[in-house]
Parts: C-alpha cells; structure tokens; sequence
C-alpha cells in the first residue's frame, strides 16, 4: 500500500509545483464576469459586459472613477508577462475630448507601476519603487490611436535581468517598442504578486464621457508553460501504476 502512496506523492509534487506561486489568469470577457474581478469605486461607471467586452465609463469628481481589480496573491518566483486590449469607444484622441486618463497598473511587494494614457493620446509609464522613489521612467509620449481603436498593451517582465519589456499595437498591427529597462532607481524587482488593475479616471469638466470596453485581459509566467514530454511520460505512468493497484 506504500507504493501508491509514493507514486500519487510524486505525481501531485510534479502537477503542483507551481502552487504558491501568483495567481495567473487570461479571460476575454465572453460570458459573465468572473467572480475573481472586483467592481469597485464608481458603481455607475461599471457598464458590465456587452459584445465580448467591459465597459467601463466615468463622471468628474471625487471618488467617481471605476476600477476594475482582481488579487493575484502570492509568490513571484519567475518572469511574467501580462497584456490587455481595450477599444476605446469615446476617448478624445483629436476628437470630442472626454479629458479622461486610462490607467493600467500592477502592485506588488516592491512597489508599483501604472501605464497611463490620456484623452489627448499621451501615454506615460510611471514606478513606484518600496524604498519610496517614484516618477515617470517613461515620459508622456504621443501614439497614434484613434477613437474606436483596439489598443493592445504588453509588459513582460525578465526575473534574471530585473528589466521590463513594454510594447503596443493599435488593431492588431505591429508591436511597437514603448519602454525597455529596469525602474525609478535602478531595480524593479516584484510588482505583481498584490493585484492588478484598471481605473478609468476623469479629471476634467468636458461634457463629453469616456466609453471604454476591456476586450481581454491576461498575465502569464514562465511557469505556466507545459511540462516536458519526460514529466508528462513519468506522471502518466504513475497514473497507470495507480490505476492498476486499485483494479
């Protein structure tokens, strides 16, 4: 009876050996709402899903601008790489300005990060460091994204060399290099192991509303690749034995 037991243990340690590790997922938003998101702040800003994507708008003043978060809690032990695609439906971009700004952040236990994206097509990347540096590592840059675009963002994330990759496409094009290096003060370090999130933040009086959908959403590590041919063969073969000692 001690050999089941011995083969399920090494089974189980070689399908769980990513357990403690953050909270992974990808989801496109095609039913409904994954229990794992959090509508927080502006409750009438949180438009719900419609045509595969979630809306989100927002009014000026206090405490009005909607959040879209979700926990990815535990131990960042690898590289990651986390993107999203939303299509802006009413932003301004050179046409009616909602001066609105589009924030895309990630927190960890080294500090945090927001991608930000005004009204009037500038995209900036801020750091917020543990040790209390923070700034822009990448200033205001104008990108050509018009309203009605599907803006894609991605931000890999190197464990080995400590540096971010940051890249956007508008409709499917082509990555376009945005930022590439380490932090505010050299080292990145964790900043995706607390929760990830989007806010929708209004912060001038035009009468114009921003109307945004989140297409889809994911973040990934190195170890949510498949196992090697090797593993999958040994935890096979443990099932079988077990299969067989049972019969």
């Amino acid at each position: 009876m001690k050999r089941p037991t011995t083969y399920a243990f090494l089974a189980a340690s070689l399908l769980g050996s990513s357990q403690g590790a953050i909270l992974t997922f990808s989801d496109d938003f095609s039913g409904p709402l994954d229990e794992a998101w959090r509508q927080e702040s502006f409750e009438g800003g949180h438009l719900g899903i419609s045509d595969g994507k979630y809306g989100l708008t927002a009014n000026q003043g206090g405490g009005s601008n909607p959040k879209l978060t979700r926990s990815t809690t535990g131990d960042l032990d690898s590289s990651y790489e986390t993107s999203i695609s939303v299509v802006f439906s009413q932003f301004g971009f050179g046409g009616d300005n909602t001066q609105s700004d589009f924030k895309w952040k990630s927190f960890g236990k080294d500090g945090f990060m927001e991608i930000v994206l005004n009204s009037f097509g500038d995209m900036r990347l801020y750091h917020n460091d543990s040790d209390g540096g923070g700034g822009n590592i990448q200033p205001n840059t104008r990108i050509a994204v018009a309203n009605g675009d599907l803006l894609t963002l991605s931000n890999a994330y190197n464990a080995t060399s400590d540096t971010i990759e940051l890249t956007y496409s508008v409709n499917g094009g082509d990555a376009m290099a945005f930022y590439s290096g380490g932090g505010i003060d050299g080292p990145i370090g964790d900043l995706a192991s607390n929760f990830v999130q989007v806010e929708v933040f209004k912060w001038g009086a035009s009468e114009f509303k921003p109307n945004l959908g989140i297409d889809d959403w994911s973040l990934k590590t190195s170890g949510d690749a498949v196992p090697e041919p090797s593993s999958i063969a040994l935890i096979s073969l443990a099932g079988l034995f077990l299969l067989r000692r049972r019969k």
